[in-house]
């Protein structure tokens, strides 16, 4: 498989960002959306050059890549992009509805009416992204909209961690947008909104706990319209 940029995303390096880093923010943006598709053999010096990065710096961020459970290195035949375990997926899911339901009990007496507004300001980007169907975007305001919420209550060591292992989720996540629709997900972060403008704690924590179990609701599409990105 070549790595193209029509289908490869080589996002810029940022400034001061160490070539690792680098490395490891665009294949982890391509695992996600599936350009680097799940089982797929990573060609390193394909992507040696396409990135522009020495041998050195992208090893250590398979190493990093490998303990975060998207790529797979195999002794002697080479780096493979992880296969989607929907055991694991449904661990981090699982902690995220628990961290978020908390969060959305947090927001109902700590948000302030910017950060009100800054989650009505996302939804009103996300539903622009959602009509041009630009699944990068789309993805990018809904961590941004989750975020919010991490450092509005300023636990950043949540975010953090639940980031680690995101990705094994984003990635059902992007799937979800080519086999369902998106009304369902608007819904939820449109009443979670609403409850949190009414200080509504048990509704708020039951929206955000319904939110993260739409998943459900879309894995049996999933793995019917991709069976072979998933572990049999």
């Amino acid at each position: 498989m070549g790595y193209h940029q029509d289908v490869f995303n080589v996002l810029d390096r940022m400034e001061k960002e160490s070539a690792k880093d680098y490395v490891l923010r665009v294949m982890i943006e391509n695992i996600i959306d599936c350009s680097l598709e799940p089982g797929v053999k990573i060609e390193e010096e394909e992507l040696l050059s396409v990135l522009g990065v020495s041998r050195t710096p992208f090893r250590e961020a398979e190493l990093e890549l490998q303990s975060r459970k998207l790529l797979e290195i195999r002794p002697k035949r080479g780096t493979y992009v992880s296969l989607i375990d929907i055991h694991l997926v449904e661990e981090v899911r699982h902690l995220r509805s628990v961290l978020e339901s908390e969060l959305a009990r947090i927001a109902c007496s700590v948000f302030t009416h910017d950060d009100i507004n800054a989650l009505y300001e996302n939804l009103l980007l996300w539903r622009m992204y959602i009509e041009k169907k630009d699944e990068r975007r789309i993805l990018k305001y809904d961590k941004a909209f989750h975020s919010v919420f991490y450092k509005a209550a300023g636990l950043g060591f949540w975010y953090e961690l639940s980031e680690r292992y995101a990705p094994l989720f984003d990635r059902t996540t992007i799937l979800s947008l080519r086999v369902r629709t998106m009304d369902r997900i608007i819904s939820d972060h449109e009443r979670l909104i609403h409850a949190i403008e009414a200080h509504d704690e048990e509704e708020a924590a039951s929206i955000a706990k319904r939110h993260m179990e739409r998943y459900f609701e879309n894995i049996p599409d999933i793995i019917s319209a991709y069976p072979d990105y998933f572990i049999r």
